[in-house]
């Protein structure tokens, strides 16, 4: 956070993001370790039934099973690792030493891109058959809340409050949208049944779940770096933003059975956007200062002599 925050507003947010460090810790690892089960049952129940009416679809769910079983317990141990981390440099951060800033905002994306990313397999498996409230909707508060008020808390005017949150929740969102997007192509990739040949259509798959991976490391990166106001920050965001907006368009090009290659390709471009127009690139680089005008100060006349 800036040292210019108020002690006070510090101390709340700080407590916010010690409260979610110890829910990264204790909460979130059982959340995600245990939405692996019903998920894995369920894509497994409908592998069987794909199997027995001869569906197409059903060798490209087999890698789905393996994919969902790793990267569950994968973004739940980050969540961990990352909320240890975050208790350490709490002090800190409640000091306002600027360092703080993009390391607090890194560790928090975590719970937040993996449980944006596994909001999607539980309603797909689970939530369409039993219903209920997505865990993994949890797991992504929890992160959220403390992201923000790390953002929106910073005692500076309000062009700047307007800059930072979208740029730092689309740099999180397409990082969210690349991983899943990517763990897609990459399902497909494996899992179709010509493989290793490519089969019509296929090719463009590796170059999909290849370059969203790495906008997604890009836009993660970026958030780190934007949050020292590093130039830095600012390319690793603008070739994030355009690896997602080129990766994400060509793969919806050819394969476009859904939109969720053309939403990343939005998502992409809007970053590209936001980071190329001046004013938005000047907020995110320079420091800032407290627009408060000062108050005016008497005219003192001299003495007559």
């Amino acid at each position: 956070m800036l040292p210019t925050t108020p002690r006070n507003t510090r101390l709340i947010v700080v407590t916010l993001v010690v409260i979610a460090a110890i829910l990264m810790i204790a909460v979130i690892p059982f959340i995600g370790f245990d939405m692996v089960n019903p998920i894995v049952k369920a894509q497994q129940a409908r592998i069987e039934k794909f199997t027995a009416e001869g569906n197409p679809q059903a060798p490209l769910l087999a890698y789905t099973v393996w994919l969902v079983s790793f990267f569950y317990p994968f973004w739940s141990t980050l969540s961990l690792i990352a909320g240890l981390a975050l208790l350490v440099i709490a002090l800190p951060l409640y000091r306002g030493e600027r360092w703080t800033r993009g390391l607090a905002l890194l560790l928090l994306a975590v719970p937040a891109i993996g449980g944006a990313y596994m909001i999607v397999p539980w309603m797909n498996f689970v939530g369409s058959v039993k219903g209920g409230f997505p865990p993994a909707v949890t797991m992504m508060t929890i992160g959220l809340i403390p992201y923000f008020a790390i953002l929106l808390a910073e005692k500076v005017d309000t062009t700047q409050k307007v800059v930072d949150f979208f740029v730092f929740l689309m740099l999180g969102v397409t990082a969210a949208e690349n991983f899943a997007n990517g763990h897609a192509a990459f399902r497909i990739l494996f899992g179709h049944p010509a493989r290793p040949l490519f089969a019509e259509g296929i090719a463009i798959t590796y170059f999909g779940w290849l370059s969203l991976w790495v906008g997604m490391a890009l836009c993660i990166a970026a958030i780190y770096l934007l949050g020292e106001k590093k130039i830095s920050g600012w390319y690793a965001g603008l070739i994030g933003g355009l690896v997602t907006m080129v990766a994400s368009a060509a793969t919806h090009y050819v394969r476009h059975a859904t939109n969720d290659y053309l939403y990343g390709a939005l998502m992409g471009l809007s970053i590209v956007v936001m980071l190329v127009i001046p004013v938005f690139k000047k907020r995110l680089l320079e420091e800032s200062t407290e627009t408060e005008t000062p108050r005016s100060q008497p005219v003192l006349k001299p003495k007559a002599v």
